[in-house]
């Protein structure tokens, strides 16, 4: 029950992630660079978690058993365990934001965000590899699907747009690959380590590497207004802050790391409605069966085959698929003869 209530997390993060374009768009015309708006999310969402946990620790709550309950409590980690949070940072955000947002920069948004994708494709090899999940043909299904669908409610299968660059094709399967690290770095630092904690540090780390990389300073002096700091602030709560709550608590209650990805593109159906209702965008057949391939994508990943096999209504089913109208006529015609010779009528009158 757990591990359905972990999945369940990922898809209301993923569906908060969903609603990243309306803060961006907003930071964007307010004259906000992408690393910029990237290294302020971070930044901003750190400080939305520091109060939260400064409460739980002083209440005692997520505190390990045996510690004295403080407001410092859940920010004691140690050096450890604080480097998964690091790598949680560094790499599954900061640097997979960067790679991201290089590959926009060298073949165009809609190429970036296919090469994006392939973060499913990864997330299964390193499950593999790392944990030994097993790797079954609904796996692989639904990889196939969900990059497809992926692909498709992206581009409303127009690819003319599409470009090529060696840097922009390279930078996009990284940032895939490290936004797949970010599950594997989340699912180690959350074995000993508060999820929400886990998550503050992450921020940290990440919106420190951005911040360095970006230097936002002149972007934000041209920019500050009361408005700029109300979008930031919503920009760190909803998006942020909340979104990464619920997705390191799924994480913690023992998820396979090569199913999370292909749980958390439920943020590409979540973008192309917003799309769709806040700004208009066109909602064409093309797109609208992407949305339903990725949805279909989520059910097959987490659907057990063997147990549908195994359950009596598949046995009902498949017996009703191998039923013989012919065969059935002359049993009963058989039936027939016996009951007219003094057999019993309940068996002849009886469904088959």
């Amino acid at each position: 029950m757990d591990v359905k209530k972990g999945y369940a997390m990922v898809l209301i993060a993923a569906l908060t992630w969903g609603c990243i374009g309306i803060f961006v768009n907003d930071l964007t015309a307010l004259g906000l660079g992408s690393a910029s708006i990237a290294a302020l999310r971070l930044l901003f969402g750190a400080a939305m978690l520091a109060p939260v946990l400064a409460v739980m620790g002083a209440r005692g709550s997520g505190v390990p058993v045996g510690e004295r309950p403080s407001a410092r409590a859940l920010f004691h980690v140690p050096l450890s365990s604080l480097v998964p949070c690091a790598l949680v940072g560094i790499v599954g955000l900061a640097f997979a934001n960067l790679g991201y947002y290089i590959s926009m920069g060298e073949v165009g948004m809609s190429t970036a965000s296919v090469l994006l994708y392939t973060m499913p494709v990864f997330g299964v090899a390193l499950g593999r590899l790392l944990y030994r999940e097993p790797v079954t043909s609904s796996k692989l299904a639904s990889i196939a699907i969900n990059v497809i669908g992926c692909v498709l409610a992206v581009t409303n299968g127009d690819f003319s747009s599409m470009g090529f660059s060696a840097l922009g094709i390279i930078a996009g399967v990284a940032a895939g690959f490290m936004g797949a690290l970010l599950a594997v770095f989340s699912k180690v630092a959350t074995k000993r380590v508060h999820p929400l904690a886990v998550t503050f540090y992450g921020f940290v780390f990440g919106g420190a590497t951005m911040l360095a990389l970006a230097c936002p300073w002149t972007d934000i002096a041209a920019a500050a207004s009361p408005r700029l700091l109300l979008v930031l602030l919503g920009f760190g709560l909803i998006p942020t802050a909340l979104a990464y709550i619920f997705y390191m608590n799924g994480l913690s209650m023992g998820l396979e790391a090569s199913r999370v990805p292909v749980v958390a593109s439920f943020e590409t159906v979540t973008t192309v409605l917003v799309g769709i209702g806040v700004y208009g965008e066109s909602a064409g057949p093309v797109k609208m069966a992407g949305i339903c391939l990725v949805l279909l994508s989520i059910f097959v990943m987490n659907t057990s085959f063997e147990e549908i096999r195994r359950s009596e209504l598949y046995g009902h089913v498949a017996e009703s698929m191998r039923f013989s109208g012919r065969a059935w006529a002359q049993e009963k015609a058989a039936g027939y003869a016996e009951f007219v010779s003094g057999g019993d009528w309940q068996a002849w009158v009886a469904l088959r």
